[in-house]
């Protein structure tokens, strides 16, 4: 017969082996839970998608410039060519009651892709606006190119001058002219351009405006303020 000291021993090599394995289990658990947040910069919110999901899906993936918060519950994805004349018009015209009514007002946040279908000064203006990014200056430099916006491909965003846009701003010089002359941002800039051919886009500007569920809806052209906040209404409220 088993002796009450083999008793004990076994209860207690028992009660080890459950506690080994609660500890185990917690710490599964734990490693599980804290993966830290996303880097995805806007993911989009909530579990449940519309018919859009894939677009807003795409959209929202990958590193973009963001103007806005980032718990804003709407993403105003833009896709813009530096050199579009219509992006221009918009840009003075409705974009800064946009960005105050909406985008300063934590309603929705802006996204910026570039759609370059208007030859090569709207790549290397694009190169530029990412370098300037890297110094923490891209929307400051989105804004000098649509307030110097020239005649297409008239020279207006040549190198010079975008160096010019750079040191107007203040930036460390050295930074960015390696940056631009490396062509580093040359596969964004083909990427974001193939991204929106994907999803639709066959003009600029082209606005994909994003809901909590990743419902879509979209903007086509330099349409006025009141647009953008109908379509933000409806997705927030709907």
């Amino acid at each position: 017969m088993e002796s009450v000291k083999q008793k004990v021993l076994r209860e207690r090599k028992r009660e080890i082996a459950i506690s080994l394995g609660i500890i185990f289990l917690l710490i599964i658990g734990f490693l599980g839970y804290y993966r830290g947040p996303s880097h995805m910069l806007t993911p989009l919110q909530g579990s449940s998608v519309s018919s859009k999901s894939n677009t807003a899906t795409e959209l929202l993936a990958g590193t973009y410039p963001v103007l806005g918060s980032p718990s804003a519950p709407v993403t105003i994805v833009e896709f813009g060519d530096f050199q579009c004349t219509t992006c221009g018009t918009w840009f003075h015209s409705q974009e800064p009651q946009l960005l105050q009514d909406l985008i300063n007002a934590g309603r929705a946040k802006l996204a910026w892709r570039d759609f370059d279908y208007l030859g090569p000064d709207s790549i290397v203006a694009s190169e530029a606006a990412y370098a300037a990014g890297e110094q923490g200056k891209f929307w400051q430099y989105y804004d000098l190119l649509y307030s110097n916006q020239g005649v297409i491909n008239s020279g207006w965003a040549s190198r010079e001058d975008l160096r010019q846009f750079a040191s107007q701003l203040g930036l460390d010089m050295r930074e960015f002219n390696a940056s631009l002359q490396s062509n580093k941002y040359l596969q964004l800039v083909e990427s974001n351009y193939n991204l929106g051919t994907s999803v639709g886009v066959t003009m600029a500007p082209t606005f994909f405006v994003i809901g909590p569920q990743g419902k879509t809806i979209t903007i086509v052209g330099d349409q006025p303020y009141g647009v953008f906040k109908t379509a933000v209404d409806s997705l927030v409220s709907g």
